[in-house]
């Protein structure tokens, strides 16, 4: 089961129709919305946010969680099957993407769509409360494969994290990012 748990927070009510019109367009029907976990700080927040996923994910015994947030983007029409179809059999965390490339670097920075292997909830679940969840879970250090090119990645935009604009995206070279050319896959397009 492929489902998408989707961290939502609705102050931005508009990437609600947003994401709804990816999701058709992706071919995501099983997806599910999780409200943010509250907590003092924005930081704890997020980290607490994806915790409740992973544990949830840990209590109902399933072999994998795929984890995104509102801000996600996909790049093209079929990215959604190209991250399916391209992950690993054997990883810890699978992501879309990284801020930190090249990607031979294995180095995590942003969670906006990456699955969590359960061999890995219990190291994931460890990470201080207090810490950006992100580059906490990278410090860990683990299996980490990234879809490459990046199938999705976070939409540039106001950032509750950062309190302002923000596009992480200047950072990548267009050939970072899937253009709809279905790569690596047996019997692809």
């Amino acid at each position: 089961m492929d489902t998408l748990n989707i961290i939502f927070d609705n102050r931005q009510d508009a990437d609600y129709g947003r994401l709804l019109g990816e999701f058709i367009e992706q071919g995501i029907f099983d997806y599910k919305f999780w409200t943010p976990v509250e907590k003092p700080t924005v930081v704890e927040s997020i980290n607490a946010s994806h915790k409740r996923i992973v544990e949830d994910a840990k209590e109902r015994g399933l072999k994998s969680v795929i984890i995104g947030e509102q801000d996600l983007h996909f790049t093209a029409k079929h990215s959604w099957e190209y991250f399916l179809k391209n992950k690993p059999d054997d990883f810890d965390i699978y992501l879309c993407g990284t801020y930190i490339v090249p990607i031979e670097n294995k180095k995590i920075c942003g969670f906006h769509l990456y699955e969590v292997s359960e061999k890995f909830y219990d190291k994931f679940l460890s990470v201080s409360p207090t810490e950006h969840i992100d580059t906490a879970v990278c410090n860990l250090g683990g299996d980490y494969h990234f879809c490459y090119p990046f199938p999705a990645i976070q939409r540039a935009g106001y950032s509750f994290n950062n309190k302002d604009q923000v596009n992480y995206n200047s950072v990548l070279d267009p050939k970072d990012i899937y253009n709809g050319t279905i790569h690596n896959i047996q019997g692809g397009k």
